[in-house]
């Protein structure tokens, strides 16, 4: 029995805000996943970004515009960019925190019918899933979500999720092109998780520890590991 299907008919809509060490080194991640995705006929789309205003602007304006040219094709928001647990740092410096994140996202999935993919290639890119961690009946940000529990390095991400996007396009379900992902880029931190999992383990988690407790845990997600110098986390100021 098959994990194949018929191939997911999508685009890649790529936002990244790299470091400046990254623009120093020229490390861009949209342009290696743009090239691979390209071999496999995969439309795709690069936005970079460097302060909140472009990074607003590039989900509120810039991914309808790019959809009226691909009519038919799901978008797939990758996101691409330093990161920890509370939020993801742009190149301006600016923290984008997932509540404001998912203000931004919630009403893209409602337009697509509650079916958006968010691919994090991030540190700690796991930990936007606190974005569908909460109480009550609003709206998801995301159908589904992407990201790693540790802290990749560039090469890593740009492995996996070349990787990923191929295997999608092979008619792989999203499990199993993250089981690639993991394969490809040898790291075992990439994990698919769909917005009402998360939910759903929130909830549970909340009955049995008290809100604050619940909200400190929540920030605490995967900063034990060290961080490797070229590992996509954020950038320390001091």
């Amino acid at each position: 029995m098959t994990d194949q299907a018929v191939p997911l008919r999508f685009f890649v809509y790529i936002i990244e805000s790299p470091s400046a060490p990254d623009l120093y080194h020229g490390r861009s991640e949209g342009g290696l996943v743009s090239r691979a995705v390209q071999l496999d006929s995969i439309p795709s789309v690069t936005r970079t970004v460097i302060n909140t205003t472009a990074f607003t602007a590039a989900l509120q304006m810039g991914l309808p515009e790019v959809m009226k040219s691909f009519p038919g094709l799901l978008p797939i928001v990758h996101i691409s960019a330093h990161g920890a647990s509370h939020g993801i740092q742009l190149s301006s410096g600016d923290i984008v925190p997932w509540t404001t994140l998912r203000g931004l996202l919630t009403p893209i999935n409602q337009s697509l019918d509650g079916i958006l993919v968010l691919c994090m290639s991030a540190c700690h890119g796991y930990s936007a899933c606190q974005m569908a961690m909460q109480e009550g009946d609003r709206p998801h940000p995301y159908l589904a979500m992407v990201g790693n529990y540790g802290t990749p390095t560039w090469s890593d991400t740009a492995v996996a999720y070349s990787a990923f996007y191929h295997l999608l396009s092979k008619g792989h379900v999203i499990q199993s092109a993250v089981a690639g992902m993991i394969a490809a880029s040898g790291d075992a931190n990439w994990v698919f998780e769909a917005a009402e999992d998360s939910k759903r383990s929130y909830l549970e988690y909340l009955q049995s520890v008290q809100p604050v407790e619940a909200q400190q845990a929540l920030q605490a997600i995967a900063e034990e590991a060290p961080v490797p110098p070229e590992a996509k986390a954020l950038e320390v100021h001091g």
